[in-house]
């Protein structure tokens, strides 16, 4: 399995700038498809969707070590509204709230595969070669764990006071970025982008692909401001996700 430099950058917040650690978590990224393709565990899916989960994985991996608060709110969100921080799962003993964890990364491998329309046959959240795969990869992200760079682009941008005023650009280059290209919202883009095809197309056509892109963006600004954000779960108009993330 191959991941392109563009598929990576294009989920990094400072996207299209390389970022100083960016170099970094791409060679874990190669590093995680690599284990993959040696585990030989559900390689037979689309190749589309083994990219996207390592991607969500070094998505969640980075979130994680910048404690920038993603995984965070939503692991606190589903405790208080169900009494667990993980769907389909018991914490393992040895889980620790807001670190790197098999149950995470076992979560988050069934998620993807769950809404990526790619996948007909979706494997049961319990399936073994989930566990298996989530073991391999785990071990792939734990070996360097304690010492990896805090992606600081990542940091920065979930580091915003959303009412101040002397923040509202990096708040809407915040809210963005999370609602369309972040891990933890690629199934909710997903679902957003195949909902506005219709009013996207009919912008093209009438305006032309030059001319499109001013109303394009305005539509992508429509959706996020009315379109409450998924994961998982857990539904919320993006100004509470984001007022949880920056609140953490």
């Amino acid at each position: 399995m191959e991941i392109s430099v563009k598929e990576f950058m294009k989920m990094q917040p400072g996207y299209p700038s390389v970022g100083d650690t960016d170099k970094y978590y791409y060679v874990i990224a190669a590093h995680v498809a690599r284990a993959w393709d040696r585990c030989g565990v559900l390689i037979n899916i689309d190749e589309r969707v083994r990219v996207r989960v390592v991607l969500m994985l070094i998505g969640y991996y980075q979130d994680i070590v910048a404690d920038a608060g993603l995984w965070r709110t939503f692991t606190q969100l589903h405790e208080e509204l169900h009494g667990q921080p993980l769907p389909h799962y018991d914490r393992s003993d040895d889980y620790i709230d807001y670190e790197l964890n098999v149950d995470d990364v076992r979560y988050i491998i069934w998620h993807t595969l769950d809404f990526s329309p790619e996948v007909t046959d979706v494997p049961a959240p319990h399936d073994a070669d989930i566990l298996t795969l989530a073991q391999a990869l785990h071990e792939v992200l734990d070996y360097d764990y304690e010492h990896a760079p805090a992606p600081v682009e990542l940091s920065m941008l979930t580091g915003v006071d959303i009412d101040d005023e002397n923040d509202r650009q990096a708040t809407y280059d915040l809210a963005h970025w999370f609602y369309w290209r972040s891990y933890l919202m690629q199934g909710n883009a997903i679902e957003a982008t195949a909902e506005a095809m219709p009013q996207a197309r009919d912008i093209i056509e009438r305006y032309g692909q030059e001319n499109s892109a001013p109303m394009l963006y305005d539509l992508n600004d429509r959706i996020m401001a009315t379109r409450p954000a998924t994961f998982g779960p857990i539904t919320l108009p993006l100004s509470e996700w984001l007022r949880r993330i920056t609140d953490k």
